[in-house]
């Protein structure tokens, strides 16, 4: 284990390997690249109850949030129209629009590497469909906890998730790194203090920013050979 803090981190985290227990991760636009099929998820529901496509200025929206706001969002907090497409995501069957996901470069590489030193987690707003997703991609066996949004009262940027993979691992923030990519996931870090990487998103307020995954796998020095 090297003694000093990570090379393009702040001086004032001053954030060292040998604190790091546990790495966790978003979902969507980490793991995988997901906006198409958010789109495409989104359109089909919404050609359900009759309401338009997403609109361009819509997508970061739906891209960052659960289900539930993000339906609400896109019918204007209509109650009937939210009612039947909550409805209809309810009884939705997600396969088929997981066709449309791109997962990560090097994603399985670092995976693989970090289960070996670290305690896994995932950290996502997705709610019943993250199991059957991680198994359809091979990557239930990286992740020693998932906390998607239907397990937590409050999904993300409340600290609810956060605080049960804390809670499940018994580690202090210090001892986390957090990679996501969206200002929900910054929210999620900042409140909670654990150290974060922004992943291909360099407007975020983070301790590292990353292009890919390969990056990360240089950084950790017990990932040598």
């Amino acid at each position: 284990m090297m003694n000093t803090g990570v090379s393009g981190l702040p001086a004032e985290r001053n954030f060292h390997f040998e604190n790091l227990k546990v790495i966790a991760l978003d979902c969507d636009g980490v793991l995988f690249d997901s906006r198409e099929a958010n789109v495409v998820f989104y359109n089909h529901i919404m050609e359900q109850i009759g309401r338009p496509s997403v609109r361009e200025d819509q997508r970061e929206y739906i891209h960052m949030h659960p289900v539930r706001e993000s339906l609400r969002y896109l019918v204007d907090d209509d109650e009937r129209d939210f009612s039947r497409a909550f409805e209809y995501f309810e009884r939705i069957d997600f396969g088929p629009f997981n066709g449309y996901l791109r997962q990560e470069p090097w994603l399985v590489e670092f995976l693989t590497l970090a289960q070996k030193h670290y305690r896994t987690a995932l950290a996502t707003n997705r709610t019943s469909s993250t199991l059957k997703l991680l198994e359809e991609f091979g990557l239930s066996r990286y992740f020693d906890l998932v906390v998607c949004a239907s397990n937590v009262k409050h999904p993300k940027p409340h600290p609810d998730s956060m605080r049960r993979i804390l809670d499940t691992f018994g580690v202090l923030p210090e001892e986390v790194l957090y990679i996501g990519d969206s200002s929900v996931d910054e929210a999620l870090a900042l409140a909670t203090g654990v150290c974060f990487v922004g992943y291909k998103n360099p407007n975020l307020k983070a301790d590292l920013h990353i292009e890919h995954f390969r990056e990360l796998i240089f950084l950790f020095p017990e990932f040598d050979g």
